[in-house]
């Protein structure tokens, strides 16, 4: 296992700066980086798929903004986690060999975009709750009922649509996420700026459009994990994604949300070991 500190960053994140977890042996099988989501870190994967580091080699970095990799007070736009991303690979010698891609939410987001701008070396692809919206104004009202921490944001935090938010999740999903999301991970979640939530939110979020992305992205294997339940970025958005891209194939997870690998990682880590070992299947 590595796990490496950035350094100082004045400005634009590079890829050689991102603090990162390696884990695997010494002859994997394969190489797979993953893409946390907003608020997230590292350690968002490490813990449910640190498994796969018996016979994977898995990278994990902390974005540009978030876990312990440098916050610089600039404009984080879709572009700058690319680029970051491309330089972490580029760093570490990724580029130079056959990779997968995981991402949770916004990471899956930024998977869909290297994927589009650098196939060359890409094998296939895991996106897990892949936020697909079609307006900047249906995306903020989706996730302002569905994220008491985006509507703490907006200061419009109220009980009502708390109680409203409980019942479409459910009191058996919202106990799960109480059980089992791991101290690590919400501890993680405090670990931002303002400004690098605040501009990743509005340029990658509700100002973002994934589907002159999915157009540009290669035909690769690619397994879509999905929460029948998450409220912020809905199934229904991407349920006719294999419809329009059938290298794509979908799996729903009855019962679950936006955090499918926390609240039923057995099924998750299952259906991820079959596909890597049988992708055309």
């Amino acid at each position: 296992m590595t796990e490496a500190s950035a350094t100082a960053m004045p400005s634009a994140p590079r890829g050689a700066d991102l603090h990162f977890l390696r884990l695997g042996p010494a002859r994997p099988r394969a190489t797979i980086l993953m893409l946390h989501g907003i608020t997230e870190s590292r350690r968002y994967f490490s813990g449910p798929l640190g498994a796969l580091a018996d016979h994977y080699e898995l990278y994990i970095p902390d974005l540009p903004g978030f876990g312990l990799s440098p916050k610089p007070v600039m404009r984080y736009s879709m572009d700058v986690f690319r680029g970051a991303v491309r330089g972490f690979a580029v760093h570490h010698g990724l580029d130079q060999r056959p990779i997968w891609i995981f991402g949770h939410s916004l990471g899956s987001a930024i998977a869909l975009e290297y994927a589009a701008h650098y196939p060359d070396h890409l094998q296939g692809l895991v996106l897990l709750n892949l936020p697909r919206h079609f307006s900047p104004d249906e995306a903020h009202e989706i996730i302002q009922r569905g994220s008491p921490s985006y509507r703490r944001l907006l200061h419009e935090h109220s009980l009502r649509a708390s109680l409203g938010q409980l019942r479409r999740t459910g009191l058996r999903m919202s106990m799960r996420y109480a059980r089992r999301l791991p101290w690590t991970v919400l501890a993680d979640a405090r670990k931002f700026t303002f400004l690098s939530l605040t501009s990743t939110l509005e340029n990658c979020i509700l100002n973002y459009r994934l589907d002159p992305t999915l157009a540009r992205a290669p035909s690769v294997p690619t397994l879509l994990i999905h929460g029948e339940r998450d409220q912020v970025a809905p199934l229904a958005h991407v349920e006719e994604l294999p419809r329009a891209y059938p290298w794509m194939r979908l799996l729903s997870i009855d019962g679950s949300g936006h955090h499918v690998l926390h609240t039923h990682g057995r099924a998750v880590r299952s259906a991820i070991r079959g596909f890597l070992e049988n992708p055309g299947k």
